[in-house]
């Protein structure tokens, strides 16, 4: 069977350059207390081997059943408690290899979750595949935020189908202040595909040329009669396919500069927080989000509303909790809050997340006995504003490697539920796609596009980040992840979960100082470089000039009488794409 997952990762600095560069790092990993390591016994174990070749103990992490969640099978390791200030770096390193895997690979898989908070969005987590055989590993973490003794963990997540390895030789060091992460070893990563001549670019940039493209015939004419050997310049000067990011609106409404880099760059915006029901509690708030949507709408942006329901306790308002014994009073509180919102964004909204991440957050649907409170977000959407696009949401589908075949299963159930359940008003299907170390091949995120697609709605890419920071690996990945996804028929839109760098450093379409970021390279390279159309020709002896484009608006200008003479045109799917320009 041909293999499509991650397979290769190879160590890359040399031992003696590590411990000249490296040796005033501390190792945090209290060693006496390893033997005293344990798990969910309901799901794994983990055994303690003694060494007989070395003075380290090994450990053997099995997980028997694959649980729901990857991380009901967690190990923490116990380490020295200290505080740490924000851009301390750290150094995971271990020995493994795989005893025993369920995978097409033969290897065995972790998460090591690099804890910093009791907030799951502060967690750093590099997946990594073991190898059949002993082999060195090397993951580098770098704090974005304070590190209290009480909350910061190191943590290893193995809950993926039956398998065990073993490691031995586990260090967790940190480095003094003023180290660089980049001065740190690690295991590079690479993914099935990136290869320059891989077969499944090939064919992608075949289905782009067929399905965002098409024939388009200017005809310029002079007097009634063609005008011809005339040099006209065309340029695609807007796509029709919804390249966008979330967006903070205050930002918009205070901060010329941000909602300046994101003109230039996008076409599609969804608004990130400022529409959530736990954001919206705050009226004083109101005002700019309001403010924000004019400005976006004044600017012809289709603006993605994000999120209707968001059905657990974490995010939803006090009051939620609070009445969690009285359904009817549950069911009541999504009423109207549903219809604030339709309400008050009105005309202003083109869609909607109607239901966000159901897989985790099923608080409400308990409550109420059924999920018939999240269908309920769809009929409610669909009478009152018919015209406006109704998707779901999810994360965890397409990324982690795409492994997680239980939650993908259940997705695509659940989409299905919802189009039985409300006579199809659902319209679309929003996987999030954040991207940590374990990089889906490309041909197997096309595979699961497939998949999804066979439920006849459209895809959205909603909400697209990356964890690796490696910028030869984050931008080629980029690219090559756009490129996938663009090229399958169903995908609708494709959105980026922010564009200016912050703390987290997930996604840098732009730095902070408003230059181009790695992600911007890959980004522009394509949507402003091999997916933008550009002509310079001349007319033929009908007046005519023949050519091929995307799908979008688009600009000519050509001199006459001296003079610049310059218009716009559209070439869209399903019409005969023929420009007739008259002087």
């Amino acid at each position: 069977m041909r293999n499509f997952l991650l397979t290769a990762f190879i160590c890359i600095l040399t031992a003696n350059g590590f411990a000249q560069k490296n040796s005033k790092g501390e190792n945090l990993i209290l060693e006496n207390k390893l033997k005293f390591v344990g798990t969910n016994k309901k799901f794994a174990k983990v055994t303690f081997l003694e060494n007989k070749d070395a003075s380290t103990p090994i450990l053997e992490f099995e997980t028997l059943i694959q649980p729901k969640f990857i991380y009901n099978c967690a190990t923490a390791f116990p380490i020295k408690e200290e505080n740490y200030k924000p851009g301390r770096v750290f150094l995971v390193s271990f020995e493994a290899k795989t005893v025993k895997s369920s995978l097409e690979t033969g290897e065995a898989k972790v998460n090591i979750l690099f804890r910093q908070t009791s907030s799951y969005k502060d967690n750093l987590v590099a997946t990594q595949s073991i190898s059949s055989n002993w082999q060195k590993y090397y993951i580098p973490f770098e704090s974005n935020v304070a590190l209290t003794k009480e909350e910061f963990k190191l943590v290893f997540h193995y809950g993926f189908k039956p398998q065990s390895f073993q490691v031995k030789d586990l260090k967790f060091k940190v480095f003094p202040e003023g180290t660089h992460i980049k001065d740190l070893p690690k295991t590079k990563i690479t993914y099935q595909g990136m290869e320059a001549d891989a077969n499944w670019r090939k064919y992608a940039i075949y289905r782009i040329e067929k399905n965002r493209k098409s024939d388009f015939q200017v005809q310029l004419t002079k007097n009634g009669k063609p005008f011809t050997d005339k040099t006209i310049n065309i340029e695609l000067v807007k796509h029709d396919f919804p390249f966008g990011a979330a967006v903070d609106a205050k930002k918009i409404v205070e901060n010329p500069k941000y909602y300046n880099n994101f003109k230039k760059a996008f076409n599609h915006v969804v608004l990130a927080n400022d529409l959530k029901i736990k954001a919206w509690r705050w009226k004083e708030k109101r005002p700019t989000t309001l403010k924000a949507l004019e400005i976006l709408n004044n600017d012809h942006y289709k603006v993605k509303g994000h999120v209707l329901i968001w059905p657990g306790f974490n995010y939803l308002t006090p009051i939620f909790k609070e009445k969690k014994d009285d359904p009817k009073a549950i069911v009541k509180l999504i009423d109207d809050h549903i219809n604030t919102m339709l309400k008050v964004t009105k005309g202003k909204v083109a869609l909607w997340d109607v239901v966000n991440e159901a897989y985790t957050n099923q608080d409400l649907q308990k409550i109420t006995g059924s999920e018939e409170i999240l269908y309920n977000g769809f009929r409610k959407l669909k009478e009152q504003q018919p015209n406006v696009l109704a998707f779901t949401n999810e994360y965890g589908i397409i990324s982690k490697g795409g492994l997680d075949a239980k939650k993908q299963q259940w997705y695509y159930n659940f989409v299905k539920r919802i189009d039985e359940n409300t006579n199809g008003l659902i319209d679309g299907i929003g996987i999030q796609c954040h991207i940590g170390s374990d990089l889906t091949p490309p041909e197997k995120v096309v595979r699961l596009l497939n998949y999804y697609a066979s439920l006849g709605k459209k895809i959205s890419i909603s909400e697209f980040t990356m964890d690796i920071q490696d910028p030869e690996i984050r931008e080629q990945y980029t690219k090559d992840f756009m490129i996938a996804a663009f090229s399958h028929p169903s995908v609708s839109e494709f959105l980026f979960w922010g564009f200016v760098e912050d703390e987290r450093k997930k996604v840098d379409i732009y730095k902070k100082d408003g230059a181009v970021g790695t992600m911007g390279k890959a980004y522009f390279s394509l949507v402003n470089g091999a997916w933008k159309t550009q002509v310079t020709d001349k007319t033929n002896k009908e007046g005519i000039i023949k050519n091929r484009g995307f799908y979008g608006e688009y600009q000519y200008t050509f001199i006459e009488d001296n003079k610049l003479v310059k218009g716009t045109f559209s070439v869209k799917p399903n019409q005969s794409n023929f420009i007739k320009i008259k002087l």
